[in-house]
């Protein structure tokens, strides 16, 4: 009598999920069957290049202090680097109140005559490369900073 083994209560809701598991085992397997050569050194390399490229694409980081908090997230993808800066501002501005200066190593954020960001960068910035824009209706300021190289950037401003 091995039939009264497995039954009881909702028994039958549990053998899905069985058999689904073994259909979704089966198709992961699959495609593990390209076996070596060339196709799976590329895939290698694939993988070798995606774990550079998370790093520089880890997220948003917290920056600034004193009220004059920011926002930055490096991003790379083809061999770019770029990062976003956001500063959110407590009243809303218009692009006549604010100042960019972008140079090779420093950056200068001036808005409605306060300074909320001036140093020198952790790394290069192309400047032709950087731009600026106000949105949410000019209650956040976005600086777009194009890298000269595609590297990571642990901290915004050198330190």
């Amino acid at each position: 009598g091995d039939s009264d083994g497995g039954g009881g209560e909702g028994g039958g809701g549990g053998m899905d999920m069985a058999a689904l598991q073994a259909m979704l085992g089966g198709l992961g397997g699959g495609g593990g069957g390209l076996g070596g050569g060339p196709e799976a050194e590329m895939r290698r390399q694939a993988q070798a290049n995606q774990a550079a490229q998370a790093e520089k694409n880890s997220g948003e980081a917290d920056g600034g202090a004193d009220g004059k908090a920011y926002k930055w997230e490096q991003t790379s993808k083809y061999g770019e680097s770029e990062i976003i800066v956001r500063f959110p501002l407590k009243t809303p501005v218009t692009k006549k109140d604010v100042k960019v200066t972008f140079k090779a190593k420093a950056l200068l954020v001036v808005v409605a005559g306060e300074e909320l960001l001036s140093g020198a960068t952790f790394g290069t910035v192309s400047v032709d490369d950087s731009t600026w824009c106000l949105v949410e209706k000019g209650s956040e300021l976005q600086l777009l900073l194009g890298l000269a190289l595609d590297e990571k950037w642990t901290s915004l401003l050198a330190a």
